[in-house]
């Protein structure tokens, strides 16, 4: 009797124990697929920021390149200011130099009479 119930305690035991080993691998399972979920959750963020910088660097870019576009339509614009000014810089020059001729021409004509 007394081995009996010995018997029953140790396979009371062996029971419980194979009970114990269940529930730590269940638990070991649960915390893997919590850290995968993590680790998946950090990388999928990470790529959003990276994705968001690249976007970020594009937009800058752009930016900078229209700028760019900006300057030289100022620059064009200005050096056709520039070559209006100096057209007429040209013809005012050629006005005074006519002027100065039809005087010299007037000169002639009063130097005859």
């Amino acid at each position: 009797l007394v081995l009996l119930i010995l018997l029953v305690l140790v396979l009371l035991v062996l029971v419980l124990l194979v009970l114990l080993v269940l529930v730590l691998l269940v638990l070991l399972v649960l915390v893997l697929v919590l850290v995968l979920v993590l680790v998946l959750v950090l990388v999928l963020f990470l790529l959003m920021l990276m994705l968001l910088l690249v976007l970020f660097l594009l937009m800058l870019m752009l930016l900078l390149v229209l700028l760019f576009l900006l300057m030289l339509m100022l620059l064009l614009v200005l050096l056709f200011l520039l070559m209006l000014m100096l057209l007429l810089v040209l013809l005012f020059l050629l006005m005074l130099l006519l002027l100065f001729f039809f005087l010299l021409f007037l000169m002639l004509l009063l130097s005859f009479f």
